[in-house]
Formats: structure tokens, sequence, C-alpha cells
């Protein structure tokens, strides 16, 4: 014979259990749920990054847009500074390129490499 505490116990672990099922259920049908508008907004956040001896960095992701102008770079280095400045421009509307491909090599290094951590595609991991 189980106590009253038992027993209420067990009815809070399946109420917590049905909610826990209703909430696993509503996310998978938001996760199916494809709203074009919504990930146009995403896109158009603003993100923030905290580069080490550099300070906080403001930025914005890369667009299908912006992925036409990169095609026009010539090299690998023009590239990466032209996908710096269109991140950054986001941000800060008045930088120019030509600010961008005058940062020290080393800085402007850390701040993409922050930016892009998170960005699986745009960055290369070593395999060995």
């Amino acid at each position: 014979m189980r106590n009253g505490r038992s027993w209420e116990m067990e009815d809070k672990t399946k109420e917590y259990a049905r909610k826990l099922e209703k909430f696993e259920a509503e996310k998978a049908e938001k996760a199916k749920a494809f709203n074009i508008a919504d990930l146009v907004a995403n896109a158009k956040t603003l993100r923030k990054v905290e580069v080490k001896d550099v300070g906080e960095v403001k930025y914005g992701v890369l667009t299908l847009r912006d992925s036409a102008a990169l095609a026009k770079a010539e090299s690998n280095e023009q590239r990466s500074s032209m996908m710096l400045w269109l991140m950054l421009r986001k941000a800060y509307p008045t930088l120019k390129l030509d600010d961008v491909e005058d940062l020290p090599m080393d800085v402007a290094a850390k701040i993409l490499t922050a930016i892009t951590r998170d960005m699986g595609f745009l960055t290369q991991q070593q395999t060995q």
C-alpha cells in the first residue's frame, strides 16, 4: 500500500511527462513549418561576438544576395575581405571595403574567425 506522498509524486511525474510530450509535439510541429518571413527576419537580425583584444563586434549574417558580390572576388584574400566587409557593414553602414582592407591582418583574422566560428560551411576544419 502506498502512502499519499507516493501517489502525489506519481501524479506529478505523469503530469510533467504529459506537459513535456505536448511541448515536444508543438516544437516538432513548428520545426516542420517552413516560414520564409521568419528566416528573412532572422537573417536581418544583428548579432554580436566578443573578439579577444578587439572587443564586442556587431555583424549580420551573409545572405544569398551577398554571395553574388562574393562571387566577383578574384582571390581568396579578396573574398575574405569582402566577406568581412559585407557582414560588418550591416552593423556599421558607413564602413567601406577599404577600411576593412586596411585593418591589421591579425585583427581581421581574429574578427573573421570569431564571426564564422559557428558557421560550419564558411570555415574549413583541418582533417588529418
